[in-house]
């Protein structure tokens, strides 16, 4: 049983003021942790170590489009909060988990959406690292899930789930902050070039992953846990489950790499993985990768 956090940053506007970049060369490298308390505690760092993390920044999406941050600022304490609400939730009855299914999967009020539902791997379009790839047939992903909307209140949320959520969202929104200066760092731009795209307040989903254990017949066919697929707002900040013992043989996150082999993502406490989406590679004409990724089943027994 895995479970995955990941709150995703959609901007509000874009004008013709955004920045016109130059694509860079790039290598393939394992997934980077780069350390962005420079940003969380500036009073603590000085420019030239928000420099540095701007130019390690640059270097992780340039080349793989994926990192682990750290130094960001969360208390350990609301991660593990959320954890145990949402496995508290998705470990009821199914019927109980049904009361807080608003609609289809993406409608404006989140909610439960059950397993079979999602095939995230249909989405593809000529976005991402491999040059989009069209996958109409692949079958639904093996995973549930709940998306969290803090600002919608017309309907109501799990009790396990609920303060730990807000909790959660907000300390997340804290992070996205400091990514856009981070963001701003890296491509040379003023710390706060990025504000007005995202004012008066950002608009995040959080959304619970849950990946429940599998039937035979689940476990032997070609379906996976998420299918391969690129994001297509701006960051994606996910909490991995410490489960996911990141081997390409055992399961989890995985993402491409531009040599066309996939690489494992190990988990670290207490620390997040970060990847862009299809807006930054847009906006980035192409520096930054908007980088295909998957979560794979474990194998049998």
């Amino acid at each position: 049983m895995l479970l995955g956090l990941l709150a995703i940053g959609v901007v509000h506007s874009l004008t013709p003021s955004t920045p016109t970049l130059t694509k860079m060369a790039a290598f393939d490298t394992a997934v980077p942790t780069v350390d962005i308390s420079p940003f969380t505690a500036p009073a603590a760092h000085s420019d030239a170590a928000r420099r540095a993390v701007g130019q390690e920044w640059d270097a992780a999406m340039t080349n793989v489009g994926f990192a682990m941050i750290t130094g960001h600022g969360v208390d350990p304490a609301i991660v593990d909060a959320l954890r145990r609400g949402a496995h508290s939730f998705f470990g009821g009855p199914a019927a109980s988990k049904q009361k807080y299914c608003y609609g289809p999967y993406g409608n404006p009020l989140g909610g439960f959406t059950g397993m079979g539902v999602e095939a995230v791997a249909r989405s593809r379009d000529d976005h991402g690292s491999d040059g989009g790839a069209t996958q109409t047939t692949a079958l639904p992903d093996l995973v549930e899930s709940f998306v969290f909307k803090p600002e919608e209140t017309t309907k109501p949320k799990p009790p396990s789930m609920d303060d730990a959520g807000h909790a959660y969202h907000a300390a997340l929104l804290q992070v996205l902050d400091a990514l856009h200066k981070v963001t701003a760092a890296a491509l040379g731009l003023d710390a706060d070039f990025f504000a007005p795209y995202y004012a008066p307040s950002a608009k995040c989903s959080l959304r619970l992953a849950y990946y429940p254990p599998l039937s035979t017949t689940q476990q032997t066919s070609s379906a996976v846990r998420y299918g391969a697929h690129t994001d297509y707002t701006g960051y994606t900040i996910l909490c991995q489950d410490d489960n996911d013992v990141g081997a390409l043989d055992a399961g989890g996150l995985q993402v491409l790499l531009k040599s066309g082999q996939w690489a494992a993502v190990t988990p670290q406490r207490n620390a997040f993985v970060v990847n862009i989406g299809d807006l930054y590679e847009v906006w980035t004409n192409g520096r930054w990768r908007s980088t295909v990724h998957r979560v794979m089943k474990p194998p049998q027994g």
